[in-house]
């Protein structure tokens, strides 16, 4: 062939290349499924930025109709002491040091598709158990039988599938006036139904696991200093750095009122390191009563900026209104990278969907106030403990015995006031820990043991779960409440 006739072939061959580029780039992509997904992983750290086990607390209980695993692995938000009440309590179990809280999932279908049937959604918990959900869905809680619970180790992985679900309408599930329930609710997303008949506008679910946060909060007592530094599993050495894009420091009062700082962005190693360094000693004139609108927006910002709807980010920030924002105490709040959640808690569609997926990093710190209620505790007249403890009881009984719907159990439900009765002063200052309480004195007890201590812990019921010794191999597959 003449050169001539080469060149022409090439420009021929070249034009129909572009032609056919062209022709895809013009036509629409493939409509696809939208999965919007938020919620929280809470831990508990001292001082050393260790993690504290036995936080197996539920400050936000979901309503009856949610199933679980169990009903005695979570311990309710309740200010009676276990001892006044008759039958087992759920106790600390040392193996929980991580809080997976209110993750839901959202479906938003493609423009002018009415409903997707057939839908197969899949999570899995590594070192964990998915502990609450809804809907039904078939659970795989290794380690948990109908007599107890055995040990959680970093190598469980509790799976819960929700087969066959259909997407598509806005039904509103069941009928429920609970904050934590109805605040998820306020989005536009379709809503999500079961063979069985259940519906809801997400997918909900819950956990406990025995992992570390991404960031490890060291307190440097000599500057007072937080020190955050990164904690990654080997096994994301091929995706570090991790980029944490936004973070807080918050601090709230037992006024109520507010005080935080936004952090650098931070990058996490797999080896480890200091990745910041921040002053955690907050002046008078930082503590302000505008600052929860502010924090607020700050993290709606963020929220939205990691891909969730706006209608979304305030949903989340709407259900952990109390915990994040009103509950007294340090925390550190940070965006958990996405890799992170993946290797952690995997999750898969049965259709093709683009998954959105924005957790918040939430680490309780322990605090001076904190520590000074424990030494408190622990110097107290363990003899005294017990007999304030008898004189106490005797009063709850009475108490209870004075109305029929508190012989029923309700006034069990409701915190005690000081009218209903008066509660020792050593218990008091138990209750004064916050929401973590029972895992700081087991913590407490377990490292500097004292008679006051110890008597504190006897006289009210509050011994951490002893799982047996060796694992249990019995799988649990239940799909009940």
């Amino acid at each position: 062939m003449r050169p001539s006739g080469l060149r022409c072939l090439q420009l021929l061959l070249l034009v129909t290349l572009w032609l056919t580029a062209m022709t895809l780039r013009a036509q629409p992509a493939a409509a696809t499924l939208l999965v919007h997904e938020w919620g929280t992983f809470t831990s508990l750290q001292n001082e050393s930025g260790e993690s504290i086990g036995g936080i197996n607390t539920d400050d936000e209980p979901v309503p009856a109709f949610v199933h679980r695993i169990s009903d005695d692995l979570l311990i309710r938000p309740t200010e009676v002491p276990a001892s006044f009440i008759k039958g087992a309590a759920p106790a600390c179990h040392p193996d929980v040091t991580l809080r997976l809280e209110t993750p839901v999932l959202y479906f938003h279908l493609p423009a002018g598709q009415d409903l997707l049937r057939g839908v197969q959604v899949t999570a899995r918990f590594r070192g964990g158990w998915l502990s609450e959900f809804y809907p039904k869905a078939q659970v795989d809680a290794p380690g948990v039988t109908k007599a107890g619970f055995g040990r959680l180790r970093s190598g469980t992985v509790g799976t819960l599938m929700w087969k066959d679900l259909a997407v598509g309408g806005e039904a509103a599930g069941p009928v429920t006036g609970e904050r934590v329930w109805t605040a998820p609710r306020a989005v536009q997303s379709q809503s999500v139904s079961t063979t069985a008949g259940e519906t809801e506008k997400f997918l909900f679910y819950r956990g406990v696991a025995h992992i570390d946060a991404p960031i490890a909060a060291v307190q440097d007592a000599q500057t007072s200093d937080l020190v955050l530094q990164s904690q990654l599993p080997a096994a994301l050495g091929a995706h570090t750095p991790l980029r944490v894009r936004s973070a807080w420091l918050v601090d709230i009062g037992a006024d109520g009122v507010v005080a935080f700082r936004p952090l650098p962005p931070l990058l996490l190693e797999s080896t480890g390191g200091e990745v910041a360094r921040v002053s955690s000693r907050f002046e008078p004139r930082e503590y302000d009563r505008g600052n929860e609108a502010r924090l607020r927006a700050s993290l709606r910002r963020a929220l939205v900026a990691e891909g969730l709807f706006d209608d979304e980010a305030q949903a989340l920030l709407e259900t952990w209104k109390l915990s994040y924002f009103r509950s007294t105490g340090m925390r550190v709040f940070f965006l958990v990278p996405r890799a992170w959640t993946d290797r952690y808690l995997p999750l898969s569609v049965s259709v093709p969907a683009q998954i959105t997926r924005v957790m918040v990093g939430r680490i309780e710190l322990v605090t001076p106030q904190q520590r000074s209620v424990l030494r408190q505790i622990e110097r107290s007249s363990a003899a005294r403990i017990t007999a304030e403890e008898v004189r106490a009881s005797l009063d709850y009984s009475r108490l209870t015995m004075s109305s029929p719907e508190q012989r029923d159990g309700i006034v069990a439900e409701k915190p005690l006031r000081s009218d209903d009765i008066k509660l020792p002063k050593e218990y008091q200052l138990y209750l004064s820990l916050g929401r973590f309480r029972n895992a700081l004195i087991l913590d407490e007890a377990a490292r500097h043991p004292t008679p006051g201590m110890s008597a504190l812990i006897s006289a009210y019921g509050l011994a951490g779960y002893r799982p047996p010794e060796e694992p249990v191999t019995v799988s649990a597959r239940m799909s009940r409440r």
